[in-house]
């Protein structure tokens, strides 16, 4: 997914990150039925399969390279690697293993992943300094680094109890790379969120393939509270016009990513996206797709970068989890 206009007001300021041990946790509130099973909507959750390179195109994504940094694997590989809007894209050889990392870095973005105990730890930076000639114009693209899928196992919206968003990450880095009297809170920011697509899956109804973003905003470098957003997908020549429909950050969280604490979320998710499908049709989008046609086909988390920035981010223990009635 990519923000076509980029939203939120309020004031923004250079980041200032301090390092802490100490981390604010946020839980689900209530206590699950026992009537329900709860398992990974994602495939591969743990990485270990490998991904594929997509490219830097959205007109021409590759589906034949790709990189293993947990070794190789047989099986299918799950997870893609998107750079959308990128100059210099990484190369699967560009592998540098050091201790329980690999590392896969190109002039402009790097990857780490690293091996730690119950999950896997990742790292994502893009430079987006190496990117720009200069500031940004309405317009142009912007660099991506991205991870996503599609579910193999798409379950409908009516089948759902809970769907558990599990994540626990701390920015490392955002320094901007431009001059302070060019910087446009319309046009110019780094973003790092989380998007799920809600799509018709029913082939019977006029609607079917119709789907709409829900969003995740983790961290936005213009603003410490990050607002509920929704409207369209705009803004680019590749733009998906479908409608989005993004939380506010103390929908699921507390504090901010803008401390450069660890923060560590665990919030069922399901009842807002619930009400992001009674808004979309409320504003004329999913026309034709009745609610028990609706269920989740794909995802991507990572950097959008539209302004002058040098970013960094580290996640570990991601999932979402499923909870569905026996």
């Amino acid at each position: 997914m990519m923000y076509g206009n980029l939203f939120y007001a309020g004031i923004w300021g250079m980041v200032i990150l301090f390092c802490s041990t100490a981390a604010i946790t946020q839980k689900p509130s209530g206590k699950y039925q026992a009537i329900c099973d709860t398992s990974s909507l994602l495939d591969d959750a743990a990485f270990s399969k490998g991904l594929v390179l997509e490219g830097t195109n959205t007109s021409t994504v590759r589906r034949d390279v790709f990189i293993f940094p947990y070794g190789r694997h047989a099986r299918q590989v799950q997870w893609g690697l998107a750079e959308w809007g990128s100059r210099y894209p990484l190369r699967a050889f560009k592998k540098n293993t050091t201790g329980k990392k690999a590392v896969y870095a190109a002039r402009g973005k790097k990857i780490i992943f690293e091996k730690c105990a119950g999950s896997r730890h990742i790292t994502m930076e893009v430079a987006a300094s190496e990117e720009y000639n200069a500031p940004r114009r309405e317009g142009v693209e912007w660099p991506h680094l991205l991870l996503g899928q599609t579910f193999s196992g798409k379950p409908f919206l009516k089948d759902l109890e809970g769907l558990v968003l599990k994540f626990s990450g701390r920015l490392t880095k955002a320094v901007l790379r431009m001059p302070q009297n060019e910087f446009d809170r319309g046009l110019h920011t780094a973003q790092f969120q989380l998007f799920i697509t809600v799509e018709n899956l029913n082939p019977a109804s006029p609607g079917h393939g119709d789907f709409f973003w829900f969003g995740i905003p983790f961290y936005d470098y213009r603003y410490k509270t990050i607002q509920r957003f929704a409207a369209q997908d705009l803004g680019k020549s590749d733009a998906s016009g479908k409608f989005i429909y993004s939380m506010g950050s103390m929908d699921f969280m507390n504090g901010s990513f803008h401390s450069g604490q660890w923060i560590t979320v665990e919030k069922d998710i399901l009842p807002m996206m619930k009400n992001a499908v009674e808004l979309a049709k409320q504003r004329g989008y999913l026309n034709g797709s009745a609610f028990e046609d609706l269920g989740l086909s794909s995802m991507n988390l990572g950097w959008e970068v539209p302004g002058t920035l040098d970013v960094g981010f580290e996640f570990k223990g991601f999932d979402v989890l499923k909870r569905v009635r026996r």
